[in-house]
């Protein structure tokens, strides 16, 4: 991005166009001496550097084209301070010195101000002087300079242009033929307000603008601009935006225009680096998703788990939690309208068997905060865990509860005295916990739950004697024994026959067991 102020457009009809930098001989010389000037400069201080940069204003080049590539060449660089000590220190006890020695009114006093401050400090009086200024912007020096050929500066150029265009706009329109993936990805991942749809083989992409904006458009508008290198790095694209203008007369709206089989060698870099890799998670996700996890809720936690779609629109959830067959999925939304907010919300009503939680930052809230129906959470640094909890288990009992009417244990043929609870849960295509429930309380004829299998009471009634003819009625034989019937839960079993445990410390061969009374 450039500052305003060096933004060059052409306007015409209610159209308005960034004048790119041709890719031509003339201005490929031109990029090659400024590109020559900061290789020479290097150890030299940007006021030095500036002074032989400022000519080139002066020739048939427009200054705002001369001083946007310095822009971009200069973030290129590397500038440092060069002081001996710190300046702020030096301008503060230069100042107490002279306010001690009350007006400067001649040479020799200043002489004695520099001298006094400078044995204090441990410099020379030259050095003193040098440090003086040495943070200021012009005095600094310039140590290193990251070289870029002079064809990809004219394009970085052009695409900064844009991008600074777009930081007015009110909406962006981007229809992109690839890579439109890791576009969405970028979107979301700088909070930014979109829909997305296919329509005739490509995918169409509505981004707000800064300017649709109330509040916080200078951090929005950065963050908007960042995605653009991805666009033109697609293959066939095409972006349509509505951008603000100030004039003579006011603010007017025009219409800007731009596609790859036009522009696209203009503004799309021989390399990658502009289109820059988003991190997987953002902040506030990235902090989610370690909370989540660290409660240990049962829950699995996927980051962006697939893509859903409604009628023509795509859309990328940010999380999903899975459970037992249960998926919830969850959105979230930094910068927001309520026209927005209530036009997303209505898209995911519409997602057919697709449960989905909203969480909204209501600190970045661009309209006064109203009441908004469907699943939304506000939260304001950080998303909360306890009302998605509370859904989560929410949607597990209702599913659950939906298990145990539809499960029709007439249907159940067992041929075996020990039934595992998970194997019949498998057939049955239900959870472990709604069929326990649901034998809790229907029971099965001639069977018995025991933890987690079903006995018939047939094979419990040959355990039962099996432990009475035991030599002594030690725990661990009586464990032993039910073990090698094929039980993995020996205490269920114990209780169901209504034994109880006599325990003598933790030694099992000491515990006894015993029938009720």
């Amino acid at each position: 991005m450039l500052p305003l102020d060096l933004l060059v457009v052409r306007t015409r009809k209610g159209f308005i166009q960034p004048v790119y930098a041709e890719i031509n001989r003339e201005n490929l010389e031109f990029a090659t001496k400024l590109i020559g000037l900061y290789h020479a400069n290097v150890g030299r201080k940007k006021k030095e550097l500036m002074v032989q940069v400022s000519p080139f204003e002066m020739m048939r080049f427009d200054y705002r084209f001369v001083r946007g590539l310095s822009t971009i060449l200069q973030r290129l660089s590397v500038f440092q301070m060069e002081a001996a000590v710190n300046p702020l220190l030096v301008r503060r006890m230069l100042f107490e010195e002279a306010s001690r020695r009350g007006f400067v009114a001649s040479d020799e006093t200043r002489s004695r101000i520099l001298s006094n401050v400078a044995h204090q400090l441990g410099v020379s009086e030259e050095q003193l002087e040098k440090t003086f200024t040495a943070d200021l912007d012009d005095e600094l020096v310039l140590r290193e300079f990251k070289t870029v050929n002079p064809s990809k500066l004219l394009k970085m150029y052009n695409l900064s242009l844009t991008q600074t265009l777009l930081l007015r706009s009110t909406y962006m329109e981007i229809r992109v033929s690839d890579h439109w993936k890791e576009i969405l990805r970028s979107i979301k991942f700088r909070g930014l307000m979109y829909s997305a749809e296919t329509r005739d083989g490509l995918v169409q992409i509505v981004v707000d603008g800064p300017f649709s904006l109330i509040k916080l458009t200078q951090r929005y508008g950065a963050s908007l601009a960042k995605v653009l290198p991805l666009i033109v790095a697609a293959d066939s694209w095409e972006i349509s935006a509505s951008i603000v203008r100030s004039g003579q007369f006011g603010k007017r709206i025009f219409q800007l225009r731009l596609a790859s089989t036009q522009v696209g060698e203009k503004i799309r870099s021989v390399t990658s680096q502009e289109g820059e890799k988003i991190a997987f998670d953002s902040s506030v996700e990235k902090r989610f998703f370690k909370d989540f996890q660290s409660l240990d809720s049962g829950w699995k936690l996927r980051r962006e788990p697939t893509l859903l779609t409604v009628g023509r629109h795509v859309f990328i959830p940010d999380f999903s939690f899975e459970k037992r067959g249960i998926k919830v999925y969850l959105e979230i939304v930094g910068f927001w309208t309520e026209k927005y907010l209530e036009n997303k919300i209505r898209k995911l009503s519409q997602l057919e068997g697709v449960d989905i939680i909203v969480a909204v930052n209501e600190r970045l809230a661009c309209e006064k905060l109203k009441r908004v129906k469907g699943e939304v959470i506000f939260y304001k640094k950080r998303v909360p865990l306890k009302p998605i909890l509370e859904t989560l288990r929410n949607r597990e009992k209702a599913i659950l509860q939906r298990e145990i009417q539809e499960l029709d244990l007439s249907l159940l043929k067992l041929d075996k005295e020990v039934v595992g609870l998970r194997e019949i849960a498998e057939k049955f295509g239900v959870s472990d916990e709604a069929l326990r429930m649901k034998l809790k309380d229907a029971g099965v004829e001639r069977y018995t739950l025991t933890g987690e299998a079903l006995v018939s009471d047939g094979k419990l009634k040959e355990i039962e004697m099996k432990i009475a003819s035991l030599p002594s009625q030690s725990l661990s034989a009586a464990i032993h024994m039910i073990e090698q019937e094929g039980i993995g839960t020996p205490y269920d079993v114990l209780s169901a026959l209504d034994y109880t445990i006599k325990w003598n410390g933790l030694d099992l061969d000491k515990s006894q067991i015993r029938k009720k009374q």
